[in-house]
């Protein structure tokens, strides 16, 4: 499994984790083992692109990790 793949299962179940990424995603996402590359492609919310490393089925359960808004 890939560091995106395991960031993201942990934002589902880690409420704290959840609530640091909400406040700064980049730098947690940096934090936890992310390339900028990675960060920057979750900050861009490239769906397609994202499907491509997650796959499709796994998109689903992921899309969280999308960019929050403000």
């Amino acid at each position: 499994m890939s560091t995106l793949q395991d960031f993201a299962e942990a934002l589902s179940v880690d409420a704290g984790l959840l609530e640091a990424y909400k406040a700064d995603p980049r730098g947690v996402m940096l934090a936890h083992g992310l390339t900028a590359q990675e960060a920057d492609l979750v900050m861009s919310g490239d769906l397609d692109a994202l499907k491509a490393i997650l796959g499709d089925s796994l998109m689903q359960s992921y899309v969280m990790v999308a960019t929050p808004t403000e």
